[in-house]
């Protein structure tokens, strides 16, 4: 059999390649005294599994994605054209709700319960053996740590 020709090989090996200027994500979508979550996406996209130990894919975070890895030109790939701000209602996005990214409390606090990005992250991060990495506390992702009025639900005090 034949090698593939160098264009298929080139378009294999960009394929799985972090974006230029999306290195470092920094999630900033929702204030707080938490801080915003950074991490490095080349680190979750090359170095880390997922918890059945499969390597991480595109589509694993970037949900719309029909391929693992997106296509060529890139489209956006943000969670902010489908997922509108905390507090808006959701909006429907292909047929499908698009929840905001957080909920609020009746007095105005962000409601914990609902962050999106606790349901697919955390949801993830809960679900890798203790013994492999402890993502499990919310210090992994938050610098800050939890403080007394971010337990007490004054998660958008400054």
């Amino acid at each position: 059999m034949a090698p593939p020709a160098l264009p298929v090989l080139l378009a294999l090996a960009l394929s799985a390649q972090v974006p230029v200027g999306k290195e470092v994500m920094v999630l900033s979508h929702i204030p707080g005294k938490l801080g915003p979550v950074s991490f490095t996406h080349e680190r979750h996209a090359s170095t880390h599994r997922m918890p059945d130990g499969r390597p991480i894919r595109c589509n694993a975070c970037h949900h719309t994605l029909a391929a693992e890895e997106p296509p060529e030109p890139l489209p956006d790939m943000r969670c902010t054209p489908c997922h509108v701000p905390l507090g808006q209602p959701e909006k429907e996005v292909a047929g499908k709700k698009a929840r905001s990214l957080a909920g609020l409390k009746p007095d105005g606090a962000i409601d914990v319960r609902t962050v999106l990005f606790h349901d697919q992250c955390r949801g993830c991060h809960l679900k890798i053996p203790a013994g492999v990495l402890n993502l499990a506390t919310c210090k992994v992702c938050h610098p800050r740590g939890l403080t007394p009025d971010a337990i007490h639900g004054r998660y958008d005090a400054r």
